[in-house]
């Protein structure tokens, strides 16, 4: 029998309202996914509120979680409920219309053992070498045998960096990562609201944290040594 193909996302409250034109993106392609996940937190690090999931259309299915890891809620719960390493599961964000051909374009690129990405970007970005980054917004496919029981243990420094956090547990383990740029062309934006992109948390922004989780998982891994100095 043929492997699952499974869509997860997350979201936080603030776009609940307007999450329904993502999903229905979302199950609109083709093929199918057989199965859209919408992963949440009973309660949010950012968001003091009691959770109130939004309404969601049929073939959507919520996922809770007891703690709050951050933005990578969207692949831990998942892989958890997916299971298995004969089955395709797909991340993606909550703030992007994902247009005809994106699904299809991340599995036509497919490969034993291999990561897909629909974009990524160079870590000589964060002043190291080795792997590239995997920008989740554009689409990650992935299965639950690329990865260990550290992935779902991240540290302080991951919390709000899932796409460095997410890459770094590929790169220690050796799983190649492979670009399919048609998924990334088939997407468009939609209003971020609260979008930790623009947001500093402990002190840290967007390029400070992907800096400290790096070094975190150079320390721990050996993954992605600095850039040699000339």
């Amino acid at each position: 029998m043929a492997g699952m193909v499974v869509v997860s996302l997350t979201s936080i409250p603030p776009r609940f309202a307007t999450l329904g034109p993502t999903l229905e993106s979302l199950l609109a392609q083709r093929p199918a996914p057989d199965e859209v996940l919408l992963c949440l937190p009973r309660h949010y690090r950012r968001f003091p509120e009691p959770v109130v999931p939004p309404p969601l259309p049929a073939g959507v299915r919520l996922v809770r979680s007891e703690d709050d890891p951050g933005p990578v809620l969207k692949l831990l719960p998942a892989l958890r409920e997916v299971g298995g390493a004969g089955h395709d599961l797909v991340v993606c964000d909550d703030d992007w219309l994902y247009g005809p051909g994106w699904l299809a374009a991340l599995l036509g690129a497919r490969r034993p053992g291999v990561a897909v990405a629909g974009s990524s970007f160079p870590v000589r970005r964060l002043k190291r070498q080795g792997p590239p980054i995997a920008q989740g917004f554009a689409g990650l496919l992935l299965n639950a045998g690329m990865f260990d029981e550290a992935l779902f243990h991240p540290p302080p420094e991951a919390w709000s960096v899932d796409d460095v956090w997410i890459s770094g547990q590929l790169a220690r383990r050796g799983v190649p990562l492979v670009e399919a740029p048609a998924a990334r062309r088939a997407i468009t934006p939609r209003s971020a609201l609260d979008a930790l992109q623009d947001a500093a948390l402990d002190g840290l922004n967007r390029a400070a944290a992907n800096r400290a989780c790096a070094d975190w998982l150079h320390d721990r891994h050996g993954i992605w040594p600095p850039l040699e100095r000339r």
